[in-house]
């Protein structure tokens, strides 16, 4: 049987699934399993990785993640709200998961390089002195493809950003998020990045923390006194 792909464990058992080989199980439901006929790995799609620095080196470390079909990851986003909830529940079962498999793992959040700047020019433009208003309007969301975050998720974000963040911190910025699709305060859910800290070893690590010092070998040396008391050189 060909093996399935290392996933969290919120799938249904289904007896009509014999004879079938799966090397993963689609996540769109988990009450119920995906009848689409893409079981194949070449047939799924990562659906949160990019909420987790995607091919980035901690992100590799990580082993378990939800895939789904590509039929159904399509139908998925036809309807937007249910969608973006549905991805906001998968990314705290993957903190779960991350912490099952590596626990104590801490997180450096960060939004998007260009979110980011719409924040830093917000915050300058009210240290000149303009109103609230006034600096929301020159960072408005634009005509561009890609999906920009109303202002003010982003700044109800801004202090949920930063490095050394405990999986309690992070699930709390995702129910703020959460809180504001509900409210439809926000379309999407913004360019937010969960990057796990984790060593090459495997293991998590703390930005800050004082690194142990090897203790240093001394070696060993014969006495410089001879054996009728002089000093050897």
């Amino acid at each position: 049987d060909a093996p399935i792909e290392e996933q969290n464990d919120d799938h249904v058992e289904d007896p009509n699934d014999h004879g079938i080989q799966r090397e993963y199980y689609c996540c769109n439901d988990p009450q119920e399993i995906c009848r689409t006929g893409q079981y194949t790995l070449a047939l799924s799609r990562k659906v949160i990785s990019d909420h987790f620095g995607r091919n980035k080196a901690c992100t590799r470390q990580i082993k378990s993640w939800p895939l789904m079909c590509r039929k159904h990851y399509q139908r998925a986003t036809y309807n937007n709200k249910v969608w973006q909830l549905r991805k906001l529940e998968l990314i705290v079962e993957q903190f779960d998961a991350i912490e099952s498999q590596i626990p104590g793992t801490k997180y450096t959040v960060g939004l998007k390089k260009s979110e980011d700047e719409r924040l830093n020019t917000f915050s300058r433009k009210l240290a000149m002195g303009k109103t609230e208003a006034e600096a929301e309007s020159a960072v408005a969301p634009g005509a561009s493809k890609s999906f920009e975050a109303p202002i003010k998720l982003l700044r109800e974000l801004e202090k949920g950003l930063g490095k050394n963040k405990t999986i309690e911190e992070v699930k709390e910025t995702v129910d703020t998020i959460e809180h504001m699709v509900h409210l439809d305060d926000t379309a999407k859910v913004p360019s937010i990045e969960f990057l796990p800290q984790i060593g090459k070893d495997g293991q998590p690590f703390t930005y800050g923390a004082p690194v142990p010092k090897a203790r240093k070998s001394t070696k060993k040396t014969g006495s410089r006194v001879s054996k009728k008391g002089g000093i050897q050189k």
